[in-house]
């Protein structure tokens, strides 16, 4: 992929001692309410729910009284008709001019809501999204023995969030838009069963964090055009340089066509071929 050094950012020390002790906090906060009785790991499920979500939300911002906000209580709510329908959306934190909004999974389920704050509100969005670069798992058998934890082969990649971004293709370009993903360390428990091939996954637990990457312009999402490919080529050979499989290939040539990065050339076959603005706008100048 192209040079993300200025998207990047590390933790400093304190930064990552402040989130150690966040987790701490959660964990045993959670462990004190957690009332399952039929099966325990069902506890440990809705632990994992509650530590992803609630560690990034108290990392963010620590004062509980900006957390699950209703939006249209706010000064800067603007009612642009009186028809307009009166959403009754919450933001998972509210501090000051910016709404903070934590998704662990797809981006779809946010698409009408970051629509609506942009459309009808002055303030600014920052959706936070983790991405487990480093997973630790624990099998879970039916007597309730625990396994030693494995290092899991697959690492979650930034290039994971690429089909996503389809979803949010409207809202990239704008400055008030930013999304932040997170890169961590997490483990999670599996149960398995004897006489099935399914096992039963259990919510990410965090372990800590290990950086940030931060996109706030349309220009930075060029990240995921890789300096290697072709100045014209297809989806094919956009999957072969990205490992972006199948859809998501498809979705993030689109994205990335709408933000001006990409724009669709001509057909090759029955393959629809693509080019970089940067070449193209090359091409240009060398013929002038």
């Amino acid at each position: 992929m192209s040079d993300g050094a200025n998207l990047y950012y590390t933790l400093s020390e304190n930064e990552s001692r402040r989130f150690r002790k966040i987790l701490l906090d959660n964990l045993t906060r959670s462990a004190s309410l957690d009332t399952a009785t039929n099966d325990t790991y069902d506890g440990i499920g809705r632990l994992g729910e509650k530590q992803m979500h609630s560690a990034l939300k108290y990392f963010i911002c620590p004062d509980e009284t900006c957390h699950e906000v209703k939006i249209q209580n706010s000064p800067l709510y603007i009612q642009k008709e009186e028809n307009t329908k009166n959403r009754k959306y919450v933001a998972d934190i509210l501090n000051g001019d910016t709404i903070y909004e934590i998704q662990t999974g797809g981006f779809a389920p946010l698409e009408e809501k970051i629509k609506w704050i942009l459309d009808n509100t002055s303030y600014r969005v920052v959706v936070i999204h983790p991405i487990a670069q480093t997973k630790w798992v624990s099998k879970i058998d039916e007597n309730g023995n625990i396994s030693p934890r494995r290092k899991s082969s697959r690492k979650g990649r930034l290039e994971n969030i690429a089909g996503e971004l389809y979803f949010f293709r409207h809202f990239l370009s704008s400055p008030r838009f930013s999304l932040m993903v997170v890169m961590m360390e997490a483990e999670q428990y599996v149960k398995t069963k004897k006489q099935s091939r399914r096992a039963k996954k259990y919510e990410l637990i965090p372990i800590s964090l290990l950086g940030v990457y931060l996109f706030k312009n349309a220009a930075d999402y060029s990240y995921f055009i890789p300096d290697s490919l072709p100045d014209t080529f297809t989806v094919k050979q956009y999957s072969e340089h990205t490992k972006i499989k199948g859809i998501d290939a498809y979705s993030i040539t689109r994205t990335l066509c709408g933000l001006g990065l990409l724009s669709e050339g001509e057909t090759c076959g029955r393959a629809r071929t693509y080019q970089k603005i940067s070449a193209k706008k090359q091409c240009v100048e060398t013929k002038n």
